[in-house]
């Protein structure tokens, strides 16, 4: 699975895995209504330099719109963040915007994320990471000056209503970027629904943050244990027993003809099995739906449920098998289970690696003592040694910590207008406001609900029969939180 493979250095020298936020969460699924056109804009490759080499120089940036439901007279802007994959993904899998547009009177925007999908500045991915000269421009203070320039294009010449409010929406990576625009652009941002987004979970929060470095892997075996208390038990016994059976050549026939695997394993490369599950149970959670879905892989509705029932078994080994089978091949068409591939592909992967290498450093651990996982220590100092000789630039792990805030004193105190939702089901809720905020954190209007009932930014998807009461109390709060701002926006540019 290459969202833990492509780091797979990582995991030796540091002893965690690092987890791409949303990249692998958008391939296969594509709603019909969800309509947009495309377009590209030329976007400056640097924001904040005086060298014509980075401030005259330009690339094509994709734009993805929906005007069918726009009010010229009473509407406004709802503005998505691109995160780290192409931007039509995004679109497809978010359908709160369409559900709310036509009440609102909005014009909907997508704006890719530079760097990612279409929107490379020097042509392809790799001439783009080719060094430092080509790569450098990276970084979420250039991607949000972009998002600044596509909303004065948006209001000046694509509607010509500069009076018109912004709402920004994003998920996971994407809802941190909807957050700090509202931060960092209120003159530009008069709200933002921040959905799923980790914006806690930076090296140097206090040590005292609730859940602490092992939080992820802590709330991703409670979701596991809401479904089947045995559950986290049975995955916790697995771990030992898979490395007991790796050792003989006998064990890894067996493990090869319970797991379904297409390659026979080796003592030297057993630990991918571990490592695919490890995964298998992290992308499981975020994706754990009430309804069927069909990102990674086709899932049925609750896989977690799924997983947990079908691995319930005398066997223990023989359980976690017969449960991977409803993450790798539910549909029961799948051949063999092949370790090498991730199932969505290198979807923004060169990218996010560069980017949890230089400023995204989202620090995880785990302990056995409080999760169903091996232990594992993040090792920040190995980290940047990696990252530094990975891709020849300065790595900054504190810089975002100190350049948004965290969860220090009043690092928050100044902002407002920022929807903040959580899933109980979803490991990065750890990371979120939802679990550790306990008192008011921001200037006004910041709400953090935890849903009770959800995964990875599921109040972000289209609405469902199946959608559970708590996600969609959120989705009414987060509807009245927007036409909030967009009367206050209103009022103020009366």
């Amino acid at each position: 699975m290459k969202l833990l493979v492509i780091l797979a250095t990582l995991v030796a020298l540091s002893g965690a895995a690092s987890h791409r936020l949303m990249g692998s969460l958008y391939r296969h699924h594509t709603p019909t209504k969800n309509t947009f056109k495309t377009t590209s804009v030329p976007q400056i490759l640097d924001h904040f330099s005086l060298d014509p080499a980075g401030a005259e120089r330009k690339f094509d940036q994709r734009i993805l719109l929906n005007l069918d439901h726009w009010n010229p007279d009473t509407g406004c802007i709802f503005f998505y963040t691109g995160n780290e994959g192409a931007i039509e993904l995004f679109a497809q899998n978010t359908g709160l915007l369409w559900d709310l547009a036509p009440e609102f009177g909005a014009a909907i925007v997508f704006a890719e994320h530079r760097y990612y999908g279409n929107s490379m500045p020097f042509g392809s991915v790799n001439a783009s990471f080719a060094d430092p000269a080509h790569s450098r421009y990276m970084t979420v203070e250039q991607a949000m000056a972009d998002f600044a320039d596509n909303i004065v294009w948006v209001r000046r010449k694509l509607l010509g209503k500069l009076s018109a409010p912004v709402i920004t929406f994003g998920g996971s990576y994407g809802g941190m970027l909807a957050a700090w625009m509202r931060a960092k652009y209120p003159s530009l941002v008069q709200g933002a629904i921040a959905a799923s987004a980790p914006v806690w979970m930076f090296p140097g929060q206090p040590e005292s943050s609730v859940l602490g470095p092992a939080g992820p892997y802590i709330v991703l075996t409670q979701a596991y244990g809401l479904a089947d208390r045995e559950c986290p038990s049975r995955v916790s016994k697995s771990w030992s027993l898979i490395a007991s059976m790796a050792t003989t050549d006998s064990g890894l026939a067996k493990l090869q003809e319970m797991f379904h695997l297409c390659h026979p394993l080796t003592t030297d490369t057993a630990h991918l099995l571990s490592d695919w599950l490890n995964g298998m149970y992290f992308d499981m959670a975020m994706v754990n739906y009430p309804y069927p879905t069909s990102f990674l892989a086709p899932l049925p509705a609750w896989p977690v449920a799924k997983f947990c029932a079908a691995s319930n078994t005398t066997d223990i080994i023989s359980g976690i098998a017969a449960g991977a089978q409803v993450y790798a091949n539910h549909t029961g068409k799948v051949p063999c289970l092949d370790l090498d591939k991730d199932p969505a592909g290198d979807l923004g992967m060169t990218g996010w690696d560069y980017q949890s290498c230089t400023e995204m450093f989202l620090p995880i651990s785990s302990d056995p003592k409080q999760d169903m996982f091996p232990a594992s220590v993040f090792n920040l100092a190995e980290m940047v040694k990696y990252c530094e000789k990975q891709w020849g630039v300065s790595a900054r792990p504190y810089h975002l910590k100190h350049y948004f805030g965290g969860m220090d004193g009043f690092d928050f105190s100044g902002y407002s207008n920022i929807f903040f939702s959580n899933g109980r089901l979803d490991p990065w809720a750890a990371g979120g406001t939802a679990v550790l905020a306990s008192e008011p954190f921001c200037l006004s209007d910041c709400p953090n609900p935890l849903i009770k009932d959800g995964a990875h930014h599921l109040d972000l998807r289209s609405a469902n029969p199946a959608d559970p009461e708590s996600v969609l109390r959120v989705r009414e709060m987060e509807k009245e939180a927007i036409g909030r701002w967009v009367d206050q926006g209103r009022g103020i540019r009366a």
